[in-house]
């Protein structure tokens, strides 16, 4: 009794050790800057220095790091927190090439001024330390690229009882590409974060704001938005939208035109969800944009058709797998919607599907 009783001792002393090497680690190393900062950028080959159109076309697409193709799965959807079937941490490298490369092709052959992208890895273990933002730039050589990172982490210590098969070191974030050399282009961090010790291992969510001058004096301003996901309650994505209100309005009072895309992670005001799902026994419905968020005249485009978004906790079946739309753009009062459409593509390449928009500047 006394042996079997002292090896359950040393057994809890490692685990409470290993766990406060995990927590001590992830503390030493928490990457969280507070401060706005200039984002990466580099200047396309034939990027055009003002905007002359008076009709302007973008594509928003979360990529999902190119391991959550049509065949993909993500163990942490499945509630896999501690432990998880071998070898389905992340998806294999030819997965994820895959993907990647039917990205680029989507990128490389859409016609559109500006692409948004989301959770564009630059290196990481999931995707096998890929690097997909030379991915985009090789797809728009012509193009101006910007790269405003939101998630770095030495160790992504998931499932925490694996650690041979931890879901490891992440560097990503988000990527504008367009037609147009912006005249700023940087990285504006949002509020709100996740209580310790989750925070050390979560995105900290930004958005990457660019503001392009036009022909008429006036400026496009863009932003390229990834909100908080696993957000219960929805009060730290109530934080960051908060934020994003301050400063869309502000870009709006000075005379500009303003486009807000990206992933919400919600439902826009007003979308009907069983749309996609007619037919379900038990669910809770995801959280909308209020649709009090903004003053009257801004605008939401989404095409209620669509899913832009599927649950991935296993691959993707069209019958059986649910669907939704958190996947869409704020736009001024000054822009006028003259096309938005979700492009199906059964998710063969990501957990999401682009949105294109066709806008007018009113004035």
């Amino acid at each position: 009794m006394k042996k079997a009783r002292k090896i359950l001792v040393w057994l809890i002393a490692a685990v409470l050790l290993y766990v406060g090497g995990i927590l001590l680690l992830g503390t030493l190393t928490d990457w969280h800057p507070t401060e706005v900062e200039p984002a990466d950028v580099w200047v396309g080959k034939s990027s055009e220095p003002v905007i002359q159109d008076s009709v302007l076309r973008f594509i928003t697409w979360n990529v999902g790091y190119g391991g959550l193709g049509d065949a993909d799965f993500f163990f942490y959807n499945k509630g896999d927190f501690f432990w998880t079937d071998l070898g389905t941490v992340r998806m294999s490298e030819a997965r994820v090439t895959a993907n990647v490369a039917g990205q680029r092709l989507v990128v490389g052959n859409s016609l559109s001024d500006f692409f948004l992208l989301q959770e564009v890895d630059t290196a990481a273990r999931r995707s096998h330390y890929l690097n997909e933002l030379d991915t985009v730039r090789a797809a728009r050589a012509g193009y101006t690229t910007a790269f405003a990172p939101n998630f770095k982490s030495t160790r992504v210590p998931l499932p925490i009882f694996q650690p041979w098969d931890h879901y490891g070191a992440v560097t990503g974030g988000l990527v504008s590409t367009s037609r147009f050399t912006p005249r700023t282009s940087e990285r504006i961090p949002l509020p709100g974060e996740f209580p310790w010790p989750t925070k050390l291992f979560q995105l900290d969510r930004c958005a990457l704001r660019q503001a392009f001058p036009t022909a008429n004096g006036k400026s496009v301003v863009v932003y390229n938005i990834h909100l908080s996901a696993y957000d219960k309650d929805g009060g730290v994505r109530l934080q960051q939208m908060s934020a994003l209100r301050q400063a869309a309005l502000a870009d709006y009072e000075a005379g500009n035109y303003v486009v807000v895309g990206g992933d919400w992670n919600q439902i826009p005001p007003g979308y009907n969800w069983f749309t996609l799902n007619p037919v379900v026994k038990k669910v809770q419905l995801p959280q909308a944009v209020p649709f009090d968020f903004m003053p009257p005249g801004w605008k939401y485009a989404y095409d209620p058709t669509t899913a832009t978004v599927r649950n991935s906790e296993i691959p993707y079946d069209s019958h059986r797998t649910r669907r939704s739309v958190i996947d869409f753009y704020l736009l001024s009062p000054n822009l006028r919607i003259k096309q938005v459409k979700g492009l199906e593509m059964g998710f063969k390449h990501s957990d999401h599907q682009p949105v294109y928009l066709e806008v007018d500047l009113l004035d």
